[in-house]
């Protein structure tokens, strides 16, 4: 039996941009160590060495242990492959060919068959689809694609599959009501939807039982505190309220002994540390907290009794604390086959077996997928994440502090180009969310990787976790409260640019700004509201107006908007209203003195093509440097090939022209050409 979690969130489900072989045998060296020096020239490496067609992601075991499947670039989107667990990458092949690509798959639990989330053109309206798989002479091959839900105006999440119902799965969907996400169960075999469950207490956090029924739930309230909640005897029952602004995150919930398992500050500690709810007593318990005390619980893993095997922290590496004497021992022995630093994640635990399916890389290496056997204490090297990327010609990215003006330490990442550390051209990168955060191991963000082609470029990247930042405990979360733009959370970049100017590292009159989601609007923020910092911007897909961004949310994320507006302002209220116009850089693009690039999908649900074509036309109209590519066939990022290589091209000579830094001129003639098929004429669109 494999370990499973039974936790969903609908914050993960319908967050903010966060934007993302060869087989072996065993492998006690993942990663080289780092061979940079001031002497190294760095080779220009093409765009596409950065995302080429060979990565993977997402590896899973199907619940025989005979095939392995992951996502993969093919029919220019992400589709699923899959190979023999015990064969070579060479036996893998496409399993489905979605124009569209999928967006998540799962195996079945309870016999061969597969599940696909995947939505239409990214307008984020999720579909369910089975796969009916069949093996004949040992190969694998699919009989059958089936859509399994019926309306394509809802959106419809899996929670999970009943593991005492083979043939339903747990929904969350707005399939009744566009403005309520309630829910549901899913026949499988017939498509039957079932209605179990209204969510009238807007739960955004949900564990489910063995018949994946609802048993607990998180909602939170206008004035950012938080409830959890048990099903018990048919109703609802309230066993927790957090004060304002505490940390609530569902973990575990383990039905046998009864005990709900959570990640929160409640009390009196600033960061969240494990704790456990008794479902008999009500009574709750400390369970373990970061012994630096500076950062939230960031994963935990549990085993098919509920028992606690390890609890990892993040705050600018991560931090894992093995529980029970029996995983540490095989922990340790896995720590200690890589003779550089790496992130060990464990997918899964076949406890029948003693096999583990293991994730494992680096700064500079997406790594591979492992395999461990406890029984003979063996580790085996599955698959390359990607062949192509060599971990030899990136650049160590490394976790640094830097002080805030009013005194509030910022932890950030900085990468280097390879034996070049002054005066250098800057980019800096703030991630989406906001309240998400940067992570020190090469995949863990598609921008990661574009920090990488960046410096191959020759340019200084800066990541910072700016207040509101998840992982850093309440009260720096709290701190971005209404410090979009002109407050805290903008200062937290500008002087992380000052920081590397005085240290000699940065160039001043060279520094662009470049994001996603939230980083787009900070991107905007910093062109418009301090705009002797930046030298270009570029936004992708993010808000120009904090007020059309807040009023275009989809009907059924409402109910979950309560820690946006305490955050961002609610624009129904008149004082907020004027204080979003005044942190909103529509209104003040007669600030702007450096040339901006835009990137959005068209069919984005979250930041709507409205935020970048209104302050595309505002700037057209005053004679303001700006650029503008649009995917028609995209949503919030890019997850097409040839949109994604197009962004990256542009992004490229962009800045280049800006910044000075190098740009790889052996670019196929192809991607040119899309190119120029995104670019949009901003004069046409002012007439419209």
């Amino acid at each position: 039996m494999e370990l499973q979690n039974h936790r969903w969130s609908v914050r993960k489900a319908i967050c903010w941009l966060s934007l993302a072989a060869a087989f072996s045998g065993c492998s006690v060296n993942l990663l080289v160590e780092d061979s940079a020096s001031a002497e190294i020239q760095q080779k220009l490496l093409p765009v596409e060495s950065f995302f080429n067609d060979s990565a993977i992601s997402g590896v899973k075991l199907s619940s025989d242990g005979q095939w392995l499947a992951w996502l993969q670039q093919y029919n220019g989107a992400p589709n699923i492959y899959v190979m023999p667990s015990n064969g070579s990458v060479e036996d893998a092949f496409p399993l489905t060919a979605f124009a569209d690509g999928a967006d998540s798959f799962y195996w079945d639990k309870h016999q061969l068959g597969m599940y696909v989330s995947k939505d239409s053109k990214g307008n984020e309206l999720h579909q369910i689809y089975r796969l009916d798989l069949e093996v004949k002479d040992k190969d694998l091959s699919l009989l059958d694609t089936q859509k399994l839900t019926s309306k394509d105006s809802a959106r419809y999440i899996i929670l999970g599959q009943a593991s005492e119902k083979p043939n339903s799965l747990t929904l969350f969907a707005n399939h009744d009501d566009p403005k309520l996400l309630s829910f549901y169960q899913l026949n499988t075999q017939t498509g039957k939807l079932t209605s179990i469950m209204s969510n009238n207490q807007h739960f955004h956090d949900v564990l489910i039982d063995k018949e994946g029924i609802p048993v607990a739930g998180v909602r939170s309230n206008p004035d950012s505190s938080m409830e959890l909640f048990i099903h018990k005897n048919k109703s609802w029952q309230k066993s927790l309220k957090t004060e304002p602004g505490e940390i609530l995150h569902l973990s575990s919930y383990n039905s046998d002994l009864e005990r709900v398992y959570f990640e929160s500050s409640y009390g009196e500690a600033d960061t969240s540390g494990l704790k456990q709810l008794n479902l008999a007593s009500r009574e709750i318990t400390d369970v373990h907290t970061d012994p630096n005390k500076r950062a939230d619980v960031y994963k935990s893993l549990f085993n098919k009794d509920g028992e606690l095997q390890l609890v990892s922290y993040y705050y600018g590496y991560r931090e894992d604390y093995p529980i029970s004497k029996e995983f540490q021992k095989h922990w340790q022995f896995i720590t200690t086959q890589f003779t550089r630093r790496v992130e060990i994640d464990v997918i899964s635990i076949n406890e029948e077996s003693g096999i583990w399916l293991l994730d494992i890389a680096s700064d500079v290496d997406l790594g591979a997928f492992y395999t461990y056997n406890q029984t003979d204490q063996s580790l085996t090297r599955l698959i390359d994440k990607d062949t192509k990327l060599d971990p030899e010609s990136l650049a160590e990215r490394r976790s640094i502090t830097y002080e805030a003006r009013d005194g509030i330490a910022i932890q950030a990442y900085l990468t280097l180009p390879k034996g070049k550390s002054s005066q250098l051209p800057l980019v800096v990168l703030p991630h989406g969310g906001p309240w998400y955060r940067d992570y020190w191991r090469l995949g863990a963000d598609f921008f990661n990787r574009v920090s990488q082609l960046l410096a191959n470029r020759g340019y200084a990247v800066l990541q910072p976790n700016f207040r509101a930042s998840a992982g850093f405990g309440e009260t720096f979360i709290a701190l971005g409260n209404r410090q979009w733009g002109t407050g805290g959370m903008q200062h937290d970049l500008t002087d992380g640019v000052e920081y590397l100017v005085e240290q000699g590292i940065a160039d001043k009159n060279r520094v662009a700004i470049m994001g996603g989601s939230y980083g787009g609007y900070a991107a905007l923020s910093g062109l418009t509201f301090t705009p002797d910092v930046y030298a270009a911007a570029i936004s992708f897909v993010g808000p120009s107006s904090l007020i059309t961004l807040i009023e275009s949310f989809p009907e059924y994320e409402r109910e979950f908007l309560s820690h946006r507006l305490k955050a961002i302002g609610d624009p129904l209220v008149q004082a907020d209203r004027e204080d979003m116009q005044n942190r909103s850089p529509i209104n003040f693009t007669d600030q702007i003195k450096a040339p901006l690039l835009l990137v959005q999908g068209a069919n984005d649900p979250r930041v709507t093509q409205l935020e970048s074509d209104q302050i595309a036309i505002k700037m057209y109209q005053k004679d303001l440097a700006v650029e503008y590519i649009l995917a028609k066939d995209e949503g919030h990022g890019f997850s097409k090939r040839n949109n994604l290589m197009a962004y990256l091209i542009k992004m490229e000579e962009f800045l280049a022209e800006y910044l000075g830094g190098e740009v790889y001129s052996e670019i196929p003639e192809e991607l040119t050409t899309h190119l120029a098929g995104l670019e949009v004429d901003i004069s046409k669109l002012a007439k419209q």
